[in-house]
Protein backbone atom coordinates (compact mmCIF):
# COMPACT_ATOMS: atom_id res chain seq x y z
CA UNK A 1 0.00 0.00 0.00
CA UNK A 2 1.19 3.42 -1.07
CA UNK A 3 0.72 7.14 -0.25
CA UNK A 4 0.18 9.90 -2.95
CA UNK A 5 0.90 13.35 -1.42
CA UNK A 6 0.32 16.18 -3.51
CA UNK A 7 1.36 19.82 -2.78
CA UNK A 8 0.64 23.02 -4.79
CA UNK A 9 2.73 26.07 -4.24
CA UNK A 10 1.29 29.35 -4.86
CA UNK A 11 1.34 33.01 -3.82
CA UNK A 12 -1.75 33.84 -1.75
CA UNK A 13 -5.02 32.21 -2.95
CA UNK A 14 -8.61 33.50 -1.55
CA UNK A 15 -10.29 30.69 1.25
CA UNK A 16 -12.74 30.55 -1.10
CA UNK A 17 -11.10 29.42 -4.02
CA UNK A 18 -8.79 27.21 -2.33
CA UNK A 19 -12.32 25.00 -0.59
CA UNK A 20 -13.56 24.71 -3.92
CA UNK A 21 -10.14 23.24 -5.92
CA UNK A 22 -9.74 21.21 -2.41
CA UNK A 23 -12.85 19.18 -2.81
CA UNK A 24 -12.83 19.10 -6.50
CA UNK A 25 -9.38 17.66 -6.65
CA UNK A 26 -10.33 15.37 -4.37
CA UNK A 27 -13.43 14.42 -6.26
CA UNK A 28 -11.39 13.73 -9.42
CA UNK A 29 -9.18 11.94 -7.87
CA UNK A 30 -11.69 9.31 -6.68
CA UNK A 31 -13.34 9.03 -9.85
CA UNK A 32 -10.26 8.13 -11.20
CA UNK A 33 -9.27 5.54 -8.93
CA UNK A 34 -12.58 3.69 -9.13
CA UNK A 35 -12.53 4.26 -12.85
CA UNK A 36 -9.01 2.36 -12.84
CA UNK A 37 -9.86 0.08 -10.14
CA UNK A 38 -7.33 1.33 -7.33
CA UNK A 39 -8.49 0.93 -4.16
CA UNK A 40 -7.12 3.30 -0.89
CA UNK A 41 -7.85 3.54 2.68
CA UNK A 42 -8.53 7.18 3.33
CA UNK A 43 -8.02 10.80 1.20
CA UNK A 44 -8.07 14.06 3.03
CA UNK A 45 -6.99 18.02 1.87
CA UNK A 46 -5.68 20.59 3.68
CA UNK A 47 -4.78 24.34 2.35
CA UNK A 48 -3.22 27.50 3.76
CA UNK A 49 -3.30 30.38 1.49
CA UNK A 50 -0.04 29.67 -0.11
CA UNK A 51 -0.31 25.34 0.45
CA UNK A 52 -2.89 22.96 -0.76
CA UNK A 53 -2.37 19.65 -0.03
CA UNK A 54 -4.24 16.37 -1.00
CA UNK A 55 -3.36 12.99 0.44
CA UNK A 56 -4.40 9.58 -0.63
CA UNK A 57 -3.22 6.69 1.74
CA UNK A 58 -3.33 2.88 1.12
CA UNK A 59 -3.29 3.47 -2.44
CA UNK A 60 -2.98 -0.01 -4.58
CA UNK A 61 1.24 0.62 -5.88
CA UNK A 62 -0.33 -1.66 -9.22
CA UNK A 63 -3.30 -2.46 -10.87
CA UNK A 64 -4.52 -6.03 -12.69
CA UNK A 65 -6.53 -5.35 -15.92
CA UNK A 66 -8.50 -8.59 -16.63
CA UNK A 67 -9.28 -9.95 -19.58
CA UNK A 68 -12.04 -8.90 -21.21
CA UNK A 69 -14.24 -9.40 -24.65
CA UNK A 70 -14.72 -6.76 -26.85
CA UNK A 71 -17.59 -7.00 -29.55
CA UNK A 72 -16.82 -6.18 -33.50
CA UNK A 73 -18.75 -5.48 -36.35
CA UNK A 74 -21.10 -7.89 -37.89
CA UNK A 75 -19.66 -10.48 -40.15
CA UNK A 76 -21.81 -9.26 -43.19
CA UNK A 77 -19.77 -5.95 -42.86
CA UNK A 78 -17.68 -4.66 -45.82
CA UNK A 79 -13.63 -6.23 -45.62
CA UNK A 80 -12.43 -2.33 -44.96
CA UNK A 81 -14.94 -1.99 -41.79
CA UNK A 82 -13.76 -4.63 -40.70
CA UNK A 83 -9.98 -3.41 -41.40
CA UNK A 84 -10.74 -0.11 -39.13
CA UNK A 85 -11.92 -2.19 -36.37
CA UNK A 86 -8.33 -4.10 -36.53
CA UNK A 87 -6.83 -1.04 -36.78
CA UNK A 88 -8.63 0.73 -33.94
CA UNK A 89 -7.57 -1.82 -31.79
CA UNK A 90 -4.03 -2.56 -32.91
CA UNK A 91 -4.51 -6.15 -33.40
CA UNK A 92 -4.71 -8.48 -36.29
CA UNK A 93 -7.37 -10.64 -38.09
CA UNK A 94 -5.48 -13.99 -36.40
CA UNK A 95 -6.86 -12.29 -32.86
CA UNK A 96 -10.81 -12.22 -33.70
CA UNK A 97 -13.27 -14.75 -33.82
CA UNK A 98 -16.45 -15.40 -34.84
CA UNK A 99 -19.88 -15.65 -32.02
CA UNK A 100 -23.82 -15.58 -32.74
CA UNK A 101 -25.97 -13.80 -30.18
CA UNK A 102 -29.29 -12.32 -30.18
CA UNK A 103 -28.74 -9.83 -32.77
CA UNK A 104 -26.84 -12.05 -35.41
CA UNK A 105 -23.05 -13.27 -35.98
CA UNK A 106 -20.37 -10.90 -35.13
CA UNK A 107 -16.47 -10.55 -34.72
CA UNK A 108 -15.22 -10.36 -31.06
CA UNK A 109 -11.63 -10.70 -30.08
CA UNK A 110 -10.31 -10.59 -26.66
CA UNK A 111 -8.34 -8.27 -24.62
CA UNK A 112 -5.05 -9.03 -22.58
CA UNK A 113 -4.73 -9.13 -18.81
CA UNK A 114 -2.14 -6.79 -17.59
CA UNK A 115 -0.83 -5.11 -14.73
CA UNK A 116 -0.39 -1.22 -14.84
CA UNK A 117 1.42 0.53 -11.76
CA UNK A 118 -0.38 3.49 -10.33
CA UNK A 119 2.92 5.59 -10.53
CA UNK A 120 2.51 5.30 -14.54
CA UNK A 121 -1.26 5.99 -14.23
CA UNK A 122 -0.65 9.22 -11.82
CA UNK A 123 2.22 10.88 -14.13
CA UNK A 124 0.01 11.01 -17.34
CA UNK A 125 -3.57 11.78 -15.19
CA UNK A 126 -1.97 14.28 -12.64
CA UNK A 127 -1.43 17.12 -15.56
CA UNK A 128 -5.02 16.59 -16.71
CA UNK A 129 -6.86 17.04 -13.59
CA UNK A 130 -5.17 20.10 -13.06
CA UNK A 131 -4.94 21.67 -16.78
CA UNK A 132 -8.56 20.92 -16.65
CA UNK A 133 -9.83 22.69 -13.38
CA UNK A 134 -11.58 25.96 -14.01
CA UNK A 135 -10.84 28.51 -11.50
CA UNK A 136 -14.09 31.20 -10.80
CA UNK A 137 -11.33 34.11 -11.11
CA UNK A 138 -8.21 33.07 -12.72
CA UNK A 139 -4.52 35.30 -13.58
CA UNK A 140 -1.48 34.78 -16.06
CA UNK A 141 1.64 36.29 -15.34
CA UNK A 142 4.95 37.16 -16.95
CA UNK A 143 5.31 35.83 -20.05
CA UNK A 144 3.98 32.01 -18.76
CA UNK A 145 0.32 30.79 -20.56
CA UNK A 146 -0.49 28.68 -17.22
CA UNK A 147 -3.89 29.99 -16.21
CA UNK A 148 -4.40 29.47 -11.76
CA UNK A 149 -5.89 31.71 -9.50
CA UNK A 150 -2.90 32.97 -7.86
CA UNK A 151 0.43 32.41 -9.57
CA UNK A 152 1.63 28.90 -9.01
CA UNK A 153 5.39 28.42 -8.07
CA UNK A 154 5.63 24.62 -7.41
CA UNK A 155 4.26 21.20 -7.13
CA UNK A 156 5.43 18.58 -5.06
CA UNK A 157 4.64 15.36 -6.13
CA UNK A 158 4.80 12.09 -4.00
CA UNK A 159 3.53 8.76 -4.60
CA UNK A 160 5.00 5.71 -2.38
CA UNK A 161 7.74 8.11 -1.46
CA UNK A 162 9.45 8.25 -5.10
CA UNK A 163 8.70 11.62 -6.86
CA UNK A 164 6.29 10.95 -9.80
CA UNK A 165 8.10 13.17 -12.52
CA UNK A 166 5.86 15.49 -15.14
CA UNK A 167 5.60 19.09 -16.09
CA UNK A 168 2.49 21.44 -16.02
CA UNK A 169 2.91 24.33 -18.53
CA UNK A 170 5.94 25.88 -17.12
CA UNK A 171 6.62 24.18 -13.98
CA UNK A 172 8.44 20.49 -13.02
CA UNK A 173 7.05 18.60 -10.17
CA UNK A 174 9.60 18.21 -7.88
CA UNK A 175 10.15 16.37 -4.07
CA UNK A 176 11.04 19.42 -2.57
CA UNK A 177 8.58 22.73 -1.30
CA UNK A 178 9.79 26.38 -0.18
CA UNK A 179 9.82 26.81 3.56
CA UNK A 180 9.19 30.91 3.60
CA UNK A 181 6.68 32.44 1.56
CA UNK A 182 8.97 35.46 1.44
CA UNK A 183 12.44 33.55 0.06
CA UNK A 184 12.02 31.12 -2.15
CA UNK A 185 15.89 30.20 -2.50
CA UNK A 186 14.99 28.54 0.73
CA UNK A 187 13.88 24.95 0.15
CA UNK A 188 13.27 21.22 1.76
CA UNK A 189 12.81 18.11 0.55
CA UNK A 190 10.25 15.64 1.56
CA UNK A 191 9.40 12.02 0.28
CA UNK A 192 6.19 11.62 2.55
CA UNK A 193 3.19 13.90 4.34
CA UNK A 194 4.21 12.36 7.78
CA UNK A 195 7.90 14.32 7.89
CA UNK A 196 6.31 17.21 5.98
CA UNK A 197 3.76 17.65 8.83
CA UNK A 198 5.77 17.19 11.48
CA UNK A 199 8.36 19.30 9.89
CA UNK A 200 5.46 22.47 9.73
Amino acid sequence: MSELFIELFSEEIPANLQKNLRSKLLEEFQKFFEKNFIKFKNSFSYSTPNRLIVIFQGLDKEVKIKTEEVKGPNINVPKQALVGFLKSNKIEKKNIYKKKIDKGEFYFFKTKSKIIKTHDLLKKFIPSILNNYKWQKSMKWGDFDLLWARPLKSILCIFNKKLINFSFYHIKSSNYTFIDKDFEDVKKCFNDFKSYKSFF
